[in-house]
């Protein structure tokens, strides 16, 4: 109605700057007094009618200005308050011609300027706070690999130190078998000795033997000749008769004291010989075990040697493991102080993630997109709010459950919660009146309840992002929803991404 009526003023007004509106205004007035100036000796019946023509119509432009003006603040209020909202607007829908003072492009100017810090600084905010989860997600790993790395040297030390105890332990026993082996060494060097004497023991029993034999075989000739003697003497008694009966006697008991003997002699001359056989064979065999003393002199020497070469190899073992044990143990050391400064580094980048997660949250706040149903939205909501102050809540929540009520347009509804979370209103389904939505979920476990109400609770107004099914597409979509408290109560209203 009032667009209608003031159309051509405000066709006119459009046209001219905001001076030169004053200037035509002023015009409109100053026209009929200089007339009347002009023209004063004309009737009053004559000079009225134009005056107040002229009067009307700079009253009526003059009206259409102040209408102008009011309507331009009005909707700079608007857009301010959606700017305070967190909406940042792309087209104010405001002609430049109807921006006389120029207020509404410097509003624009700063809406846009503000809009423009705030995507870079949200794509700064997800960049940081991706490259915080990033470096968290490293350090986490590279916390756990250090702890396993600790868990293996702290192993590794363990073993290292069963190993060198083994080491020590084995240079111990090499040395006791060094001394061992000596004392066999000894032994049987004393051993080839005594079979050396035993050598030699057997070799002047065989030329004993040897002797012995000698002189038996001189016996044994000497029998012979005794028997050969005796012979020839019983030959000779008998030849003598009567008279060498006696000596036939004697030389008879002669042979026979020959015949024993050298029969005596033969046999100790078999034993004799058996013996020097033995001898013999005891000195043969004397000889080689002498040699075999002497092998086994010999090999006691060299398994001297290498015992005494394994001990020192074990003790030069023992020396290295030792070093390898300490080196581990300052590996060991280093490895715990670059856990602990992992776990800083990891606290660190997690408090930084955390912070960078609020700054987005923060910068999240502010909206770039979709401009006109954001304002459609936040327009509902203000309106929701000025009927609270005006009726207050119970009459108010009563009107925004009436599905068939001005607060219901179309897809878009008022909804309201107190500050525990208990539905007031909510035109879709007032059956759920009464119920508590503080621990409602979306599609990913956020717990947009409590983001609401923070939200409300804190700033006071603002938005408030989460995926939720669509009933209209039957799909999980993005949301968005304006709330804004008022008289102890949160308002609030949504739009899906489609």
């Amino acid at each position: 109605m009032v667009k209608t009526l003031f159309g051509p003023a405000f066709w006119l007004l459009g046209r001219l700057s905001f001076i030169g509106s004053f200037l035509v205004i002023g015009s409109l007035f100053l026209l009929p007094t200089g007339w009347v100036l002009v023209e004063r000796d004309l009737p009053l019946g004559q000079l009225l009618p134009p005056v107040i023509l002229f009067a009307l119509l700079a009253l009526y432009v003059l009206a259409g200005l102040r209408i102008q003006v009011a309507m331009g603040v009005q909707r700079l209020v608007q857009l301010t308050d959606r700017i305070a909202s967190g909406e940042l607007v792309e087209d104010a829908g405001l002609s430049s011609a109807a921006d006389k003072s120029g207020l509404w492009a410097s509003v624009m100017r700063m809406n846009n300027g503000l809009a423009a810090i705030v995507r870079q600084v949200r794509a700064s905010a997800e960049a940081i706070a991706h490259g915080a989860q990033s470096i968290a997600e490293g350090n986490q790993q590279l916390s756990e690999r250090t702890q396993e790395q600790a868990a293996s040297l702290e192993e590794t030390a363990s073993g290292i130190e069963q190993l060198s105890e083994s080491a020590r332990q084995n240079a111990e026993s090499c040395v006791r078998a060094s001394r061992l082996a000596g004392n066999s060494r000894e032994v049987a060097q004393q051993a080839a000795q005594r079979m050396e004497e035993l050598a030699r023991t057997m070799a002047r029993i065989e030329s004993g033997s040897r002797k012995v034999s000698e002189i038996l075989g001189t016996v044994e000739g000497i029998a012979f000749q005794t028997n050969i003697l005796a012979l020839n003497a019983a030959v000779e008694a008998a030849r003598a008769g009567e008279q060498g009966r006696g000596f036939a006697v004697v030389a008879s008991e002669v042979r026979v004291l020959a015949q024993r003997s050298a029969a005596a002699a033969k046999e100790i001359k078999s034993l004799i010989t058996e013996s020097v056989d033995g001898v013999e064979a005891g000195s043969r065999l004397v000889a080689t075990t002498g040699d075999t003393m002497a092998q086994v002199v010999g090999s006691f020497a060299h398994v001297t040697d290498e015992i005494e070469a394994i001990a020192q190899a074990t003790r030069e073992q023992s020396s290295g493991v030792q070093a390898v044990q300490q080196a581990i143990q300052q590996v060991d050391s280093a490895t715990q102080q670059n856990a602990a400064l992992v776990e800083e580094a990891a606290g660190a980048a997690q408090a930084f993630g955390q912070e960078a997660g609020r700054l987005v949250e923060v910068v999240g706040r502010f909206k770039t997109d979709r401009g006109n149903d954001r304002a459609r939205v936040v327009a509902l909501v203000k309106s929701g709010v000025a009927h609270v102050r005006r009726n207050g809540a119970d009459k108010a929540c009563a009107d925004f459950n009436d599905g068939a009520g001005a607060f219901v347009r179309g897809e878009d509804y008022i909804f309201a919660l107190d500050t525990r979370g208990t539905r007031l209103a909510y035109a879709p389904d007032p059956s759920v009146v009464g119920t508590n939505s503080i621990d409602a979920q979306d599609a990913d476990g956020r717990k947009f309840g409590r983001e609401l109400l923070a939200l409300a609770g804190s700033v006071g107004f603002g938005w408030c992002d989460f995926k939720f099914l669509n009933p209209r597409t039957g799909r999980v979509e993005p949301k968005s929803v304006y709330v804004e408290a008022v008289n102890g109560i949160v308002l609030g209203c949504g739009i899906y991404s489609s």
